[in-house]
């Protein structure tokens, strides 16, 4: 019988001609091994037959429950994982290296404090980089070249299971928007790093099926970039994140942000009794930031 070294997880919901696609090419990419098992985490209300879809693969699971979760779903693949490495495919993102696996293995085989490896992901029709697909504060970092940091991005990222099963998962107070920071924190936090890796590649289509209005999105993402600075951000620097990020994201989003109902969001969610408690990240943790060359306000 084969080990399962690696964990693919994807994330669904509402999707199903892009996923089909997005299923099709990773299995064009995985035939021919048996070292992985794919967890296909459904979102969606409406119960769908996935078993001829999943054959191709040597190990394959369905979750489904009927519940909506939104992203804090992915804690579902982070608990019935096999593999010492997880990793995390939206169903809207193409893998353009076809052993991705075997590169993601190879790096945190030579650094034992390797947490998580974030790659390089471009949109689809869209030339230049994207700033806020940039796993770093640095907007003109080189992107050609592999880099340590402090963040990941979303789309397709490889944990060590170790690191998350110390860390935990994305937090249940994120419904969609910027989790991957607030755990990005948690793990640098814990020492472990985190490192960009541009040779393996992802196309994005960031399509719109099943996702709120951009204004909506871009709002909530604010009220949760509060959440965080609140969570994991020392003093002074909570205090600047509050005042001077949401003129910095209202200009990034063009405008389409309600920054009062950002700020409503948060207040509520302060009052919450079950919320997390405050919890800043440590002086390594901050050294860390700053020897990657990044900021703490941003």
């Amino acid at each position: 019988m084969t080990d399962i070294r690696y964990s693919i997880a994807i994330l669904t919901y509402a999707r199903e001609p892009i996923l089909a696609e997005v299923i099709e090419r990773l299995a064009r990419h995985l035939a021919g091994r048996a070292d992985y098992e794919l967890i296909v985490i459904d979102n969606n209300v409406e119960r769908i037959d996935r078993t001829a879809q999943l054959a191709p693969f040597a190990h394959a699971v369905h979750l489904w429950d009927g519940v909506n979760k939104g992203v804090v779903a992915r804690n579902l693949a982070f608990e019935r994982a096999r593999g010492e490495v997880v990793v995390l495919l939206d169903d809207d993102v193409f893998v353009e290296t076809p052993d991705f696996l075997d590169r993601f293995g190879a790096l945190f085989d030579a650094t034992p404090r390797l947490g998580a490896v974030t790659i390089r992901k471009h949109v689809r029709g869209e030339t230049r980089p994207r700033p806020d697909l940039i796993p770093h504060t640095d907007k003109s970092i080189d992107l050609t070249r592999p880099f340590d940091t402090f963040r990941f991005v979303g789309g397709c990222v490889a944990f060590r299971a170790a690191t998350i099963a110390e860390t935990g998962g994305f937090l249940p107070d994120f419904f969609y928007g910027l989790e991957e920071i607030e755990l990005s924190y948690r793990i640098i936090d814990r020492g472990w790093t985190i490192r960009y890796q541009p040779d393996v590649v992802c196309e994005e289509l960031e399509h719109p099926a099943g996702r709120k209005p951009k204004r909506l999105v871009q709002s909530d993402r604010l009220t949760n970039k509060f959440i965080i600075s609140y969570l994991r951000m020392p003093s002074p620097y909570v205090w600047v994140n509050l005042i001077a990020f949401p003129p910095y994201a209202y200009a990034f989003a063009r405008g389409e942000m309600d920054v009062v109902r950002a700020m409503r969001q948060f207040v509520t969610w302060l009052r919450r009794r079950d919320r997390p408690a405050r919890a800043p990240i440590g002086k390594a943790a901050r050294r860390y930031i700053r020897d990657c060359g990044g900021h703490l306000w941003r």
